[in-house]
């Protein structure tokens, strides 16, 4: 028989403990939560009581104001920039809501979904379009916010994340020049005066998210890098299925004035939102309301939005 020495036991013990914890500390480090569809079809009905949301209405105002306060609720740091600009109609003030959490390094990622509605449209509750994209940013907003009590995320990006709501994004006049895109070309614009634009790394546009027929098309005008990156979220996240390509579609929205200053960017987007497949005949009528969407397609929607941010921002393997 050989006798151990009773010290060794003790020290190997203390060392897997050791390793226990260092462990432990990098997994809670690297932990980020699940994405919550249920919570972001919560924001999307608390936005909706907030309807019509038309640029440069009280309402718009109003709508603003409350995404403002639900970045701040979850500690994040967050500006209304209100400013004006010419439309079909004349000159109207707008107001986009920034939120950022910053990163470590001076690079940046924008991911953007517009708030207003079209105007014109009787009993409009603009649930999908833009309720949708709106309520997944905020779900967003609350699990990538820094605050330890809310214990979603552990660890700083590497690149910042902006969480941008644009104003203005609706056309009223078939987006002749000038027209829509109000508050990204604002954006834009701001970014490349400033030169700020060289430490942006992508746009990701999300738009018409919540369709109980979930079925995304990305668009032709969209950087093929980001096509990749998207792609790829996808197939970790296992929603691979919900994409295909449309080599022959140019969308106009969000994302474009982004793309005219070289920055790369993408529109996440399913634009056919209607009563049967393919059809899009829902889309900036009544039937644009809460019961045409579901938190099953938001959490599909923020799964994979959050898997690219942990992809690009945060430097982290994918998940399969």
């Amino acid at each position: 028989m050989i006798q151990l020495n009773p010290i060794l036991p003790r020290y190997a013990f203390l060392l897997l403990i050791s390793i226990s914890l260092i462990v432990g500390c990098q997994s809670e480090q690297t932990q980020i939560a699940d994405f919550n569809g249920q919570r972001a079809f919560e924001e999307v009905e608390a936005l909706v009581q907030i309807s019509p949301r038309n640029a440069g209405t009280p309402e718009g105002l109003r709508a603003a104001q409350h995404i403002f306060q639900r970045l701040k609720d979850f500690g994040v740091e967050a500006d209304i920039e209100t400013f004006t600009d010419m439309t079909p109609e004349g000159e109207k003030e707008f107001r986009n809501v920034i939120g950022r959490i910053p990163g470590k390094n001076d690079q940046w990622i924008i991911l953007g979904s517009h708030y207003d509605t079209m105007p014109g449209i009787q009993n409009f509750q603009g649930a999908n379009d833009s309720g949708s994209s709106t309520g997944v940013l905020i779900e967003l907003a609350r699990i990538l916010s820094l605050r330890q009590d809310l214990r979603t995320t552990m660890r700083q990006p590497e690149t910042g994340i902006v969480l941008a709501f644009f104003d203005g994004e609706e056309g009223i006049a078939g987006y002749i020049p000038g027209d829509g895109l109000h508050g990204s070309r604002y954006m834009a614009r701001q970014l490349k005066r400033s030169g700020e634009d060289k430490n942006v790394k992508a746009m990701i546009l999300l738009d018409m998210v919540g369709d109980k027929d979930l079925h995304f098309s990305l668009p032709l005008n969209s950087s093929q890098s980001l096509v990749k990156e998207v792609l790829k979220a996808a197939h970790a996240t296992g929603y691979r299925g919900y994409f295909s390509l449309s080599p022959n579609s140019v969308i106009t929205d969000d994302h474009v004035p982004f793309l005219e200053i070289g920055i790369p960017a993408i529109d996440i987007i399913d634009f056919s939102f209607g009563s049967k497949p393919g059809s899009n005949d829902h889309w900036h009528t009544n039937q644009d309301s809460l019961e045409n969407i579901t938190a099953e397609s938001l959490e599909i929607t923020g799964s994979i939005t959050l898997q690219l941010l942990k992809q690009m921002a945060f430097n982290l393997e994918t998940d399969k």
